[in-house]
């Protein structure tokens, strides 16, 4: 029988490692392999779902515990400025914009850029299809007045 090869490398049957300072893990002699000693539980879980480093787990809250800040002002008032761009003749959305937009500003500090860009469009859109409703209320005033001219000079 010494003609066949040694079991395992040299290093593991003289108890010394090739690299200095490792230990090899020891062997568990004790419990089969895949089974739990007694005492543990098969994957590590705590008992009756308790959670890690003993602390409790509460469910539903969100991360960090603080509370989700609602946006919904902002949100709007920045959805009815960029309708104000597209149905600006209506002036219907530029209010709304600004009216949103001011209530987000002060109620709302997490959504101020988006308050702020709904304030901005409002108040652009405004003043941009106002001056187109104001200039076309004049021509129709002026031409209103020219038309019913009808005496001779």
């Amino acid at each position: 029988m010494s003609n066949q090869p040694s079991q395992g490398p040299d290093y593991q049957r003289s108890g010394s490692s090739p690299w200095p300072g490792y230990q090899p893990p020891a062997q568990n002699q004790g419990s089969s392999y895949g089974q739990p000693q007694y005492g543990q539980s098969q994957y590590n879980q705590g008992q009756y779902n308790a959670g890690q480093y003993g602390q409790p787990q509460y469910f539903g809250q969100p991360y960090y515990g603080r509370a989700v800040e609602l946006k919904t002002l902002s949100i709007a008032s920045m959805v009815c400025g960029i309708a104000s761009v597209i149905m600006g003749w209506l002036l219907l959305p530029q209010f709304a914009a600004i009216i949103t937009g001011h209530l987000a500003l002060r109620r709302e500090p997490a959504g101020k850029g988006m308050s702020i860009t709904g304030l901005v469009l409002g108040y652009l859109c405004l003043l941009g299809y106002g001056a187109i409703w104001l200039l076309f209320i004049i021509g129709v005033a002026v031409a209103a007045t020219n038309g019913s001219n009808t005496g001779t000079f």
